[in-house]
Parts: structure tokens; sequence; C-alpha cells
């Protein structure tokens, strides 16, 4: 079987979904669907993601299912006036039936319907997420010989360079502190500065144009330049 085949069996099996969940399948179309479904991860995964559904049409409020109700219960008592008439009393029961079926399988249908909606609605839901996965990251801690401050530094790749989110510990109180990113050459370049809290700890970030592949160091100085902590990368 090719590939085309085999996807267009997938997609008619696929479509057979809602109504499975529900419990609307001929006995032939969920053997069909059964079998494929033990094969299919994607199908198992949608199948998981609605597996709810039923129950949640269940709580729909039971006034909304009177009409429906009240529409079978003529043909429910027609059906046992008819139960001792003559033929025609029995073919117009069996028409009867057969507009009952057919008001069952449009139900099935909808309902089908709606499953599908959920499947597509938790998809975009989670597509995001599923399809934009964190940008890599790396982390480093920063020191320096007779300073107290510790610099914890995630380097985190953009597509305009690389971004810089640091967490700051036993800083110096109310300078200006500025972090730099080294490249190959030894040029420095500033990525973002910030005044020391009274606390002394802070979160920031800071950019640079620089790629992740570029950046050999990363130092921590006040405006002054002493250094507060380097870590190299």
């Amino acid at each position: 079987m090719t590939v085309d085949q085999n996807q267009q069996e997938h997609d008619q099996l696929h479509q057979l979904l809602g109504a499975y969940l529900l419990g609307g399948l001929s006995d032939d179309d969920h053997r069909a669907f059964t079998e494929h479904l033990r094969r299919c991860p994607t199908c198992q995964q949608e199948l998981g993601q609605v597996s709810g559904l039923p129950r949640l049409l269940s709580l729909v409020d039971t006034q909304t299912q009177v009409p429906y109700a009240a529409e079978l219960a003529p043909e429910t008592a027609a059906g046992a006036s008819l139960a001792g008439s003559s033929s025609t009393g029995l073919a117009d029961l069996l028409d009867a039936a057969r507009r009952r079926r057919r008001r069952r399988r449009s139900w099935f249908a909808a309902a089908a319907a709606a499953a599908a909606v959920a499947v597509f609605g938790v998809g975009t839901w989670l597509g995001p997420g599923l399809l934009n996965p964190p940008p890599p990251a790396e982390h480093f801690t920063a020191t320096a010989a007779g300073s107290s401050a510790r610099v914890g530094v995630e380097l985190v790749k953009r597509g305009w360079g690389t971004q810089l989110n640091l967490a700051c510990q036993d800083m110096p109180v109310g300078q200006e502190i500025v972090v730099y990113v080294v490249d190959a050459t030894g040029r420095e370049s500033a990525a973002g500065s910030w005044l020391g809290t009274e606390s002394g700890y802070s979160k920031v970030t800071g950019a640079t144009a620089l790629r992740r592949d570029q950046i050999r160091s990363i130092k921590v100085r006040t405006s002054s330049g002493a250094v507060i902590a380097t870590a190299s990368t």
C-alpha cells in the first residue's frame, strides 16, 4: 500500500473517532476503528484528549433533552397501541422506528462533530507549546576572588542574538552595575545595567547581538570598573 493510500485510510478511519467515543458506530465500523486505534499513536493521543467529552455532554441541562423525549413519547405510545393492529399499523410502527434511527444517526453525527471540534480546540490550545519548545539555554555561575557576590547566568539562544537572565546575590547596594559579554577577540560589549538593591538581590534580563557561540565570557562590574563576578562560557 502506498503512502497516499495509507494516509487516505487513516483519514477515513480518523473520522470515526467522535462516533467511537460516543458509542455510535456499527459493529463493523467499531471493529475497524478499534484495530486502527491499536497501531495509530495519533488517534490514541486524540482519543485520550477528548475521553472526558461524554461526561461533559451528560452534564448538559436536562431541559435541553425534554423536546427530544417529548418527540419520542407519542411514537412510543403509538407503538403500544399498534401492537395488536393490522399490517397497516405494523408498517406505521416500522416507519416510526426508521425515523428514530435517522434521528439517532443525526444526533451521533452532531456529537461526532462536537468531538472533532474539541480535538481541534485542544490541539489549538496545546499547539503553540508543542510546536514551539523553549529555546535552548545554558547556565553558568559567575564569582570573583575577593567578592562575595554570586551571579547565576542563563544564556538563551534567540534569533536576534543571545538573551542573558541574571540572578544576583550580595551585590553592591545603590551602585550602578553593568554586565558585559566578551567575544573571541577579547572585545567587551555591555549587555545590560541596573542599580543594586538594598537587599543585594536582583533578577535582571540583558541582551546582546552576539550569538551564543561567539560569547567567551561574562563579566559583571560596577560603573567605576570594580569586578564583581566573572564566568567563562
